[in-house]
């Protein structure tokens, strides 16, 4: 691996050990001010939701209370066992990313809340293949994967030496289950087509993208994911790049921006190129994906074309808004697009900010909670967890140094 990329993927995952910003400026004098302080208050709300929503094992998210038109067609007990493991590991990771933001009453309960989370992995992480043509377990491996990999990497007396251990032992075990589930066009999916076989034969970019970046966290730990399976992995995430920036939704050996309408378009790609361009950029070759790539993929998303997965939002069935958009693609492009602003300069991310953090707090509600597609009680966890990490980045960036104006001499008097 190339040193520039260690370095990238160092900074980019930088939370511990580092005395957080807001403790040596004061943001309130600051021209960022008022995205700052809306920020701090949807953080705390999100966080006071999530400590209120964890079940009695552990869990996050429960299949009881269905909601939604789509709730009622997920009627195997395999499925939500999936999905809770999935949304548990996406909070586990969130209660990680508020170290030294949430309120001191809150720090023990977090601490109790996320070690219960990791208990709830490690006992139930290793799903089993749902039907034949359900793979929806890879979901609870993929998040799984990266609570283990970012527990790791925490100070070791914060999760206990124990925890470590099954959680280290957990992620060996994912890695060796996902070479199984890589297709033999490189990818990973949560479906599969026919012809139905123990190797899954369908793969889609976002979620070869997620995995290309969780790999290069647990390379970071020390948990050793083969050279082939990333390498693999990276080669279908490039097939899926289209030249104007959009990303194919499946792995394909010849990718297509398919119709003028349809979701292969920058409109309904608008959530993919955020995670696509992030892997690219920590895990490609230098150069691969420019800062004005990345620019310009936060732009089509939170200026000239959020409108179309915000019409999406709240939808109860997949796939119906304009440009084929679901509504559960909204906070997962806005979470990898707040990893994006993480990597630009600080001027830029400064810019940017403010941009993302209105577009997550309009879709806060008055009990905190956020939520995309009604799904059970699935879609308020993982939507407000994926919110609150969002916040929680953009308040550890620092302000820029206030200018300091000289004031003028008092003139001179003539003898």
């Amino acid at each position: 691996m190339q040193p520039i990329v260690i370095a990238t993927i160092v900074g980019w995952l930088s939370v511990t050990g580092v005395t957080h910003p807001l403790a040596e400026s004061d943001p309130a004098s600051g021209p960022d001010s008022q995205w700052r302080a809306a920020a701090t208050t949807g953080l705390n709300q999100a966080i006071t939701y999530l400590l209120e929503h964890q079940e009695p094992d552990g869990a996050f998210g429960h299949w009881r209370g269905p909601i939604g038109s789509d709730d009622w067609g997920w009627p195997i007990a395999g499925q939500h066992y999936a999905w809770q493991v999935a949304t548990t590991a996406i909070t586990c990771v969130t209660l990680m990313d508020l170290r030294d933001l949430a309120p001191d009453e809150s720090a023990e309960r977090i601490r109790k809340a996320l070690h219960r989370g990791l208990d709830h992995i490690c006992e139930n992480g290793r799903r089993k293949r749902i039907l034949d043509w359900d793979t929806d377990n890879v979901w609870a491996y993929v998040y799984c994967l990266e609570a283990v990999a970012r527990a790791l990497a925490e100070d070791p007396p914060a999760i206990g030496s124990e925890r470590r251990s099954r959680l280290r032992k957990l992620g060996e075990d994912l890695i060796v289950t996902l070479e199984r589930y890589q297709s033999p066009d490189g990818g990973w999916a949560y479906y599969d087509d026919a012809p139905i076989t123990r190797r899954p034969t369908w793969g889609t970019s976002f979620v070869t993208a997620s995995l290309l970046l969780i790999f290069q966290q647990c390379e970071l730990v020390g948990l050793a994911v083969p050279d082939k399976i990333q390498q693999r992995g990276l080669r279908a995430l490039r097939r899926c790049r289209l030249p104007n920036g959009a990303y194919d939704y499946n792995v394909s050996v010849i990718p297509s921006p398919e119709g003028l309408t349809e979701i292969n378009q920058i409109k309904g790609s608008l959530c993919r190129i955020q995670v696509g361009n992030l892997a690219l950029r920590v895990c490609g070759d230098e150069g691969e994906v420019s800062y004005g790539d990345i620019v310009t993929g936060l732009d089509q998303l939170l200026v000239r074309h959020h409108k179309f997965v915000s019409l999406a939002r709240g939808r109860p069935h997949p796939h119906e808004a304009y440009y084929d958009n679901s509504g559960y693609f909204f906070f997962y492009g806005h979470y990898y697009a707040g990893d994006l602003i993480r990597l630009l300069p600080q001027e830029l991310r400064l810019q940017w900010w403010p941009k993302l953090i209105e577009k997550i707090l309009a879709t806060q509600e008055s009990d905190g909670s956020m939520w995309d597609y009604s799904f059970f009680s699935y879609h308020r966890i993982y939507g407000t967890a994926w919110s609150a990490s969002v916040m929680a980045k953009a308040l550890r960036e620092k302000p820029l140094p206030k200018r300091v104006v000289p004031e003028p001499g008092k003139p001179q008097r003539l003898r």
